[in-house]
C-alpha cells in the first residue's frame, strides 16, 4: 500500500467519523461541541440550523457520510487490486467532493457568515483524499509509461 493510499484511507475514515458525528447531531436535535473558545470557528449551531445544512429533507452530513465511505472504499479497492476503474472512481469522487467542499466553504463565508470547525475539518479530509487520489493517479500514469 502506497503512502497515498494509506493517507487517503485515513483521511476518508476521519471524514466518516466527522460526518457521522454531524449526522447524529442533526438527527437527534443536539448541538455540535463548538463553543466560543474556538473563536471565529464557533458558529457550528448557526451553520447546522441554516437553510444550507440540507438538500431538501437530506442532511448535508448524510451526503458527506456516503461520500467519505465511497472515498474509503475506492481507496482500499485500488490499493488492493490496482484496478484502473477503482482509481478513476476514487479520483472522480474526490474531485467532485473537493468542488462541493469549496462551494460549502463559500456558503459559510458569504451566505451564512459563520464558520463550523467540524465542517471545515471535514472539508480538509476531502481535500486530503483528493490530493492522495491525484498522487496515486500520477504514480499509475508513470508506471504505465514505464518510468
Amino acid at each position: 500500500m502506497s503512502a497515498a493510499h494509506r493517507f487517503g484511507s485515513i483521511a476518508a475514515l476521519v471524514g466518516v467519523g466527522i460526518s457521522a458525528y454531524l449526522l447524529f447531531i442533526r438527527l437527534t436535535g443536539g448541538h455540535a461541541v463548538c463553543g466560543p473558545a474556538l473563536g471565529p470557528f464557533g458558529g457550528c449551531a448557526t451553520v447546522e440550523t441554516s437553510a444550507w445544512s440540507s438538500i431538501g429533507p437530506i442532511p448535508v452530513a448524510a451526503v458527506g457520510l456516503l461520500g467519505s465511505m465511497l472515498l474509503f472504499s475506492t481507496t482500499v479497492l485500488h490499493s488492493r487490486s490496482g484496478d484502473e476503474r477503482a482509481l478513476a472512481l476514487w479520483v472522480l469522487a474526490a474531485t467532485v467532493g473537493a468542488m462541493i467542499e469549496l462551494g460549502l466553504i463559500a456558503i459559510q463565508a458569504l451566505l451564512i457568515g459563520a464558520w463550523c470547525v467540524w465542517c471545515l475539518s471535514y472539508g480538509l479530509t476531502v481535500f486530503a483524499s483528493a490530493a492522495c487520489a491525484l498522487s496515486a493517479a500520477r504514480a499509475a500514469e508513470r508506471r504505465s509509461r514505464g518510468g
